[in-house]
């Protein structure tokens, strides 16, 4: 749960598993992708069901551990020789660092619990899994994963007591086919690892490499050799190297190393990703296809954000199982769980971006990046429900917003443009938790929608200032709305008004992203507790404070060393001292190397 310091360590792959099992609230067990009821006779009877099934494959797993703590997992593969299964599609191994014991002075969540068993530490690489060749019934296939721990894991996580866990799955149904798990044991062999501070980027990327090799704990390393092309031949012997990617790919990188004596070599296949452009429109999705199976299907395969023009799409979720190639208005598909790089980003003309606020895209986009963008010639649509989340004080003041509503229901986006046409929620749609907005009066915003149930308020406008490209924004779930009539609207507001592109070729060399971001709590108002979350670009110390209308510190909610991420935390309404704070307006405030960011909520009991 977000109150849990081992849910703050990894809660990307938690959002990510999450996710996959359209998970909403706990207790919620599933067994071989099945809900099942909570009752443990339940659960076990059906743990011991999965155990009796036959299973097409064995796993066998070698994980070492060097002195750095890094670690290195050999997986082993092995297909039945009796399996008549006539073909596997969309199979993962999925593989967790897992830690047996983590122990606490004092309850550090709120249902008393110190000692907890089994904590899922990292996903190696990450929650969504390997592919893998599937070997012929009695052959083997093999995997070589690489976990280089943070710094932040190196002070939270007792390496002497962790373990690895690795289970095959269909993607599809969520079934395991089977699972292993394994001691960790010391190595002291040469070893060769490394990492890449930066994997992604437009033509012309230059990735800079750090290694993690260990010699033995009686030698040193005294030679690299680094192979950029995978030709065999080496391209530097530089212990961190840099390296331009011209062209667009994915580029395996080979490092060998040796002490004198021995020496090792480790290959990443497919590890630096440069992406291009094929249109000059780039929709961005924020929607997490298996909660949303059929909104989403109906919503892209109908063209509903992007009309009749050709774009590309990147996909915050990554490989979610959705097919844009039904499609033919899709010339490029980017399946990243990934921030875009201002290279990338820069490639386009003009960009859409579909948020949710929900299962975890927000941690993707940074206003600070889209307002660089826009002032630089770029134009950007965005439509999300909950889309306070998606405004820092210095965009919500370049487009002159004074105030955001509460959370409405959307029934009808009423067309203020008579070039527009009418939006309604789709029949039997919740369009729920959307945030309209008021204006200063120094405002250069034009209203465009309203909602016809709040008058007063603006539902969607854009912003277009002189030399600079236009920015448009559109309350509501955009895959609740009326197909039909989004996809007229965002035709014309892509032909007409987001045609300003002066300065895009003078973008900036390099990528700018804050260094933290703070989102709205959530509910707001709230009681008799609220979901606070951040996200931080790079590690540092960080403090998460609560005070009253006065100023006056109520409670410290974190003060601690984190590593990059995104967080949940949990506020219940008490104060340092435990006693429950009253009804009124409280200011929660982030404050990390580079950011100290400030936001109002209200607690009514």
């Amino acid at each position: 749960g977000p109150n849990d310091p081992m849910y703050l360590l990894n809660s990307s792959d938690n959002m990510t598993r999450r996710g996959y099992y359209a998970c909403n609230s706990v207790p919620w067990i599933v067994v071989n992708g099945t809900t099942i009821d909570t009752d443990e006779d339940v659960m076990m009877d059906a743990v011991i069901a999965g155990i009796l099934d036959f299973a097409p494959f064995n796993i066998e797993l070698t994980p070492l551990i060097y002195s750095n703590n890094t670690i290195d997992v050999q997986v082993t593969i092995t297909r039945d020789p009796t399996d008549p299964t006539p073909g596997f599609e969309n199979i993962r191994l999925r593989v967790g660092l897992v830690e047996k014991q983590v122990d606490y002075d004092s309850p550090p969540g709120s249902n008393g619990e110190s000692t907890f068993y089994d904590v899922c530490r990292k996903m190696i690489y990450d929650a969504s899994g390997e592919e893998f060749v599937i070997p012929e019934p009695g052959q083997s296939t093999e995997l070589d994963l690489l976990y280089i721990p943070t710094d932040q894991a190196l002070i939270d996580v007792d390496f002497s007591d962790v373990r690895i866990v690795a289970f095959i799955q269909d993607d599809d149904s969520g079934q395991v086919y089977q699972s292993a798990t394994q001691e960790v044991e010391p190595s002291d062999q040469v070893h060769a690892a490394f990492r890449a501070v930066e994997i992604l980027g437009a033509p012309g990327f230059t990735a800079q490499f750090e290694d993690f090799s260990t010699p033995t704990s009686s030698t040193n390393i005294v030679s690299w050799a680094w192979d950029f092309d995978d030709d065999g031949v080496p391209d530097s012997a530089e212990p961190e190297p840099t390296r331009t990617y011209n062209d667009e790919g994915l580029y395996a990188v080979s490092l060998t190393v040796s002490d004198g004596t021995d020496e090792d070599s480790r290959t990443m296949v497919d590890y630096i990703i440069v992406v291009g452009a094929s249109s000059n429109i780039l929709v961005v999705n924020g929607i997490e296809y298996n909660t949303y199976i059929e909104q989403m299907e109906s919503f892209y395969n109908s063209s509903a954000p992007f009309g009749d023009h050709q774009v590309d799409i990147w996909d915050l979720f990554g490989e979610q199982g959705f097919d844009y190639g039904a499609n033919t208005n899709i010339d490029q598909v980017t399946l990243l769980q990934h921030y875009i790089p201002n290279s990338i980003l820069f490639l386009y003309q003009k960009v859409v971006w579909i948020g949710n606020s929900y299962g975890g895209d927000e941690q993707y986009y940074y206003p600070d990046q889209v307002l660089e963008y826009i002032t630089h010639g770029g134009n950007f649509l965005l439509a999300t429900r909950e889309g306070e989340d998606f405004f820092d004080q210095p965009l919500q003041q370049y487009c002159g917003i004074s105030n955001f509503s509460g959370l409405f229901t959307m029934t009808n986006l009423q067309a203020l443009d008579e070039n527009l046409v009418d939006i309604p929620v789709l029949a039997g749609a919740d369009n729920s938790r959307a945030h309209l907005v008021q204006f200063d009066e120094n405002t250069e915003a034009t209203a465009i929608f309203a909602e016809e149930t709040e008058p007063g308020w603006v539902a969607g406008f854009r912003v277009a200032k002189e030399n600079e490209g236009e920015f448009i924004y559109i309350a509501g779930r955009p895959y609740r709305y009326d197909n039909e009539a989004q996809f007229l609207n965002y035709d014309f507001i892509l032909e007409n008004w987001m045609n300003f592109e002066t300065g895009l070729e003078d973008s900036p060399a390099t990528d700018f992203i804050s260094p933290a971001r703070l989102y709205q709590n959530r509910p707001n108002p709230f009681n008799p507790s609220t979901q606070i979350s951040f996200s931080l670009a790079q590690d540092g110390p960080v403090t998460l404070k609560i005070f009253d209308a006065g100023g006056r510190l109520i409670k410290t909610l974190l003060n601690a060393h984190m590593e990059a991420n995104y967080y949940e935390l949990s506020w219940d309404g008490t104060s340092d001292e435990g006693i429950s704070a009253a009804s009124g307006v409280y200011f929660y405030q982030l404050k990390t190397t580079g950011a100290n960011e400030t936001k109002r909520m209200v607690l009514l009991k």
